[in-house]
């Protein structure tokens, strides 16, 4: 599934099983996709990253918000929504392809031509 991305959604919840839980309602909610999704401290916690349209985004985050009522509300730590998120934001979470990233730059041998050129 390829959405418009113009809205990211962060979720930080306590366990991988939670997580799952969390996650699987928030992605029946709405029509997002998962960016990211790493555990640390061995599963203790963990974070997700989604994208989609704001509303879709908005949605998957309330439903995120909303899970909490089957895996305790004090595991849901964090269930935000970011609408047109800052390209270096994207860039951090590596959303933007690789050829939207590199800048057009010299090849080695042309920058060692232009350099003889030069002298």
């Amino acid at each position: 599934m390829k959405t418009n991305r113009n809205a990211i959604g962060v979720l930080e919840i306590n366990y991988y099983a939670n997580t799952v839980v969390v996650v699987d309602q928030a992605l029946k909610a709405a029509e997002v996709e998962i960016v990211s999704c790493h555990k640390k401290l061995g599963g203790r916690m963990c974070h997700t990253v989604l994208a989609g349209e704001t509303s879709a985004v908005r949605a998957a985050v309330e439903a995120a918000r909303d899970a909490g009522r089957i895996v305790g509300d004090d595991n849901v730590k964090v269930s935000i929504s970011i609408e047109n998120p800052h390209p270096e934001v994207l860039k951090l979470l590596n959303m933007i392809d690789k050829h939207e990233n590199e800048k057009v730059s010299v090849k080695p041998e042309e920058d060692q031509h232009k350099l003889k050129e030069e002298k």
